[in-house]
């Protein structure tokens, strides 16, 4: 149930609860498609570099009853850092992080969002209107780089 859900701006006392979050997902959902050896590089630094950034002025949490299951943000104009808690997956958690996301980015007249999608993620941000640009590797990890153009208000026939 997606009405739950509510996005709120993150504060420096959800660092444990996003930590917690990025590690599970890497560990359980991230793991199908990324050898051990990624996982395990990922999972040694990338939970508390997440936890760290939640003072930026972009980074979102998802919450369910006050409950953390969620995290996103955005840098310059590059999404970053989205993640979800695995028992959350397919709820709208991602959906609704990347509504907010997208609306922060608007708000800053940004006319294009960047990411670097895990192979986990990809058709998640494909349906979302994202589209491959490149595929990187980093050693083993497989990064596809994803783009989107923003619809302005000229866009949508608003304004003269």
């Amino acid at each position: 149930m997606t009405t739950r859900i509510k996005i709120r701006r993150a504060a420096a006392e959800d660092a444990a609860a996003v930590r917690e979050i990025v590690l599970r997902a890497l560990r359980e959902v991230n793991a199908r498609d990324y050898p051990a050896s990624v996982i395990d590089r990922l999972a040694a630094t990338l939970p508390d570099r997440v936890a760290g950034t939640l003072r930026l002025a972009h980074a979102f949490v998802a919450t369910d009853e006050g409950r953390v299951v969620g995290t996103g943000s955005l840098t310059g104009r590059t999404v970053t850092s989205v993640f979800v808690n695995p028992e959350d997956i397919g709820r709208g958690v991602g959906a609704k992080l990347l509504d907010a996301i997208e609306s922060a980015a608007k708000e800053k007249s940004e006319t294009t969002l960047e990411l670097h999608s895990s192979v986990t993620a990809c058709e998640f941000y494909r349906k979302r209107r994202f589209a491959v640009v490149r595929e990187d590797f980093l050693g083993e990890e497989r990064v596809i780089v994803m783009s989107k153009r923003l619809a302005s208000s000229l866009d949508r026939g608003e304004g003269s």
